[in-house]
């Protein structure tokens, strides 16, 4: 008769959660512990969606160095010596792994080439030189050269560290490009297929910043927190563009963007906690932020929906998911001739291959 498995995926042992990987929720299947009843550490499971995702953790896998989850606990709890009594239970310590970050000098290089970058005109073209050059500054946009015109909305924790950076193409009404395809990608996604086509070997940060298991569980614009007081409230929007426009119309509100509708998750919210927040969501998706308002309230989150867009909007409106970004633009009628600067000296035009 075969020895069955100490960890097991838990099938009938409660709600399935969110993948570490490509985070939709309720696919991920944790393992759990059969001699403890206790789950493992978050990463150990198998996402339900093995062809578009494919992510599988098993405990008894060896790593580069031969060990693995199993064999660190057997180790832990083996008896000495045959004489000796075995030794109790002790709990693996949580161990947080170490983040891969991007590397500072690439997000720096980033930070220019705004007279090809779509986003940048737009906003210069609506708001004037000044401030659509504090907003660039105050969100750290950046251009990419993955697509004419493209930009990069970074992704900087409470650490400022440069966790991620989403690639978009947006036309000249801001809209993400959809033709022939819809154009957003991830700064690592497109530097790993600029080396493949060319036949070279990842750099080795960029080789471990693929294989970690969270790359962008922050919020876009997190670093306002710093240099805002806790009285301030906070809206949250899904596109990043939205946050940046957005605060022009609305500054009493410190804007950020959780760059997806399905990364409204604890762990980019945990930050807030304490702070008003209120959700602005696109045409479509009310529903659906309105009921992860009522999971983050119990909580013991400060949260509410705004209704403003949602009892405004046509139905034609809400299947082409609009959010409060375009309204605001649909009806703004220029900027004042204050808020104009004059450029006495032209911007460079390098920057990196994103």
């Amino acid at each position: 008769m075969s020895r069955p498995y100490r960890y097991t995926l838990k099938h009938r042992a409660g709600p399935k959660s969110t993948c570490p990987t490509c985070e939709r929720p309720k696919c991920f299947v944790r393992y759990i512990d059969t001699f403890t009843g206790e789950l493992l550490p978050h990463g150990y499971g198998r996402c339900d969606h093995e062809v578009s995702c494919g992510y599988h953790l098993n405990p008894y896998r060896a790593d580069r160095n031969g060990d693995s989850y199993a064999r660190q606990i057997y180790f832990n709890e083996k008896p000495q010596n045959d004489f000796s009594p075995p030794r109790p239970y002790i709990r693996p310590p949580v161990v947080t792994p170490s983040v891969v970050d991007i590397p500072t000098q690439l997000y720096l290089a980033s930070l220019k080439g705004y007279e090809r970058n779509a986003l940048a005109i737009l906003l210069r073209r609506n708001f004037g030189f000044g401030v659509a050059n504090d907003l660039m500054r105050r969100f750290s946009l950046g251009t990419s050269s993955c697509w004419p015109g493209a930009c990069i909305f970074w992704l900087i924790d409470q650490q400022d560290r440069v966790r991620a950076g989403q690639i978009v193409l947006l036309d000249a009404t801001g809209h993400t490009v959809k033709d022939p395809h819809r154009r957003t990608t991830w700064v690592h996604t497109a530097l790993t297929t600029n080396y493949k086509r060319k036949g070279q070997p990842l750099p080795g940060w960029l080789a471990d910043y693929n294989a970690q298991e969270q790359k962008s569980n922050c919020l876009f614009g997190l670093p306002q927190l710093a240099s805002t007081p806790a009285s301030q409230p906070v809206s949250l929007v899904e596109s990043p563009k939205t946050a940046m426009i957005a605060t022009v119309y609305m500054p009493e509100f410190i804007w950020m963007a959780t760059t997806s509708k399905s990364f409204l998750t604890l762990d980019r919210l945990m930050p807030l906690k304490g702070r008003r927040v209120v959700l602005w969501p696109d045409a479509g998706a009310y529903a659906h932020w309105q009921a992860k308002a009522a999971e983050f309230r119990q909580l013991g989150f400060d949260m509410e929906v705004s209704e403003a867009l949602e009892n405004s909007v046509t139905e034609q409106e809400r299947k082409a998911d609009i959010d409060i970004a375009d309204v605001f633009l649909s009806a703004w009628p220029g900027y004042p001739l204050s808020w104009a600067i004059e450029i006495s000296t032209p911007e460079t035009s390098t920057y990196t291959e994103l």
